[in-house]
């Protein structure tokens, strides 16, 4: 906390302290943001950079390690600029495998790295979270400012970055998300989806190489989700950013290059999002569901009819309904 809000002063763009120090406080588990910008490389793997690794990884929320496991013996690189979708039931690990993603929980057993850094090495987990960004399932819980740009400064500024560089941070980060507009209203007034991609914008101002979106659009109606998924797969596109995208939406997960299912805190399958989707018996079994098209493929398969069951678009889906005779 700098001096300017441990002692209720204004802050770069006029945030009073007080109660507005003590909301910071009490969010700042949710952006970790006292820590300094550290980048490094990590593990490679051929001409290829993996962002994190894990090794055999077992989490339980019991103290002592002896209740059920969460997470049981998960490994999985997460490859650079790549743009994955980890799904699974309520109660199947995912939510716990994304807080292991950047240090907010460690192993029980195994390894947990990021860019090479170990998240259990207490010396370096800022520089685990200064590289993993996280955006949460609750846009109103991630506002800690009345003042937009107040908001997306806040990181940043306890980072202790130059007043000049904030300026320049916010601006950056508020047109990546297309609120560039709203920079100096209060986010209090804004849509579900808009406050989601204001959170996405406030871990963007302390430059993440990794944005983790832990249900980030689960309490969004169908508008607030497209903004958020735009965005979040333009960030991919053009800026190069990693994305690890958890959802129980399967049509979200159409769009990214992996998809990773998890099953009573275990990988149940990993793939391209069309190979995993042709696992239609699996996902079944598990209580999970396909996208729309592969449902009605299935069906139209089933009921005798020359339909590939295993498309998994609307785009497919309709090649192949105008190709029947």
């Amino acid at each position: 906390m700098t001096a300017a809000f441990r002692n209720g002063r204004r802050g770069i763009y006029g945030l009073t302290g007080g109660a507005a120090a003590e909301k910071r406080l009490h969010t700042a588990r949710v952006y970790d943001i006292i820590y300094k910008v550290f980048r490094k490389g990590g593990a490679k793997t051929g001409d290829k950079m993996n962002a994190i690794e894990l090794k055999d990884v077992h989490f339980s929320y019991s103290r002592d390690g002896s209740g059920e496991e969460a997470v049981k013996g998960v490994t999985l690189s997460i490859e650079e600029g790549s743009f994955v979708a980890l799904v699974g039931h309520n109660g199947s690990g995912k939510s716990t495998l994304a807080r292991l993603l950047n240090g907010l929980l460690t192993p029980t057993n195994g390894q947990v790295t990021v860019y090479g850094v170990d998240t259990r090495d207490e010396d370096r987990i800022f520089d685990v979270r200064s590289r993993v960004g996280m955006v949460f399932q609750n846009p109103d819980n991630q506002m800690i400012a009345t003042n937009v740009a107040d908001d997306i400064a806040f990181g940043p500024e306890n980072l202790g970055v130059e007043r000049e560089e904030i300026i320049r941070r916010v601006d950056w980060a508020l047109s990546k998300v297309g609120m560039l507009e709203y920079k100096n209203g209060t986010p209090f007034k804004l849509s579900g989806g808009q406050k989601q991609r204001l959170a996405i914008a406030g871990v963007l101002a302390i430059k993440p190489r990794v944005m983790v979106l832990d249900e980030a659009t689960a309490m969004l109606d169908p508008k607030g989700r497209d903004e958020v998924m735009a965005v979040t797969r333009q960030l991919n596109r053009d800026e190069g950013m990693t994305v690890v995208h958890i959802t129980h939406y399967m049509d979200e997960a159409l769009g990214a290059d992996r998809l990773i299912v998890m099953n009573d805190g275990a990988i149940a399958a990993d793939g391209r999002p069309k190979e995993v989707f042709a696992q239609y018996g699996l996902l079944r079994k598990i209580k999970l569901g396909v996208p729309f098209a592969t449902n009605v493929a299935v069906a139209l398969h089933s009921a005798g009819l020359d339909v590939d069951p295993h498309i998994a678009t609307e785009e497919e889906l309709l090649e192949q309904i105008c190709r029947l005779k």
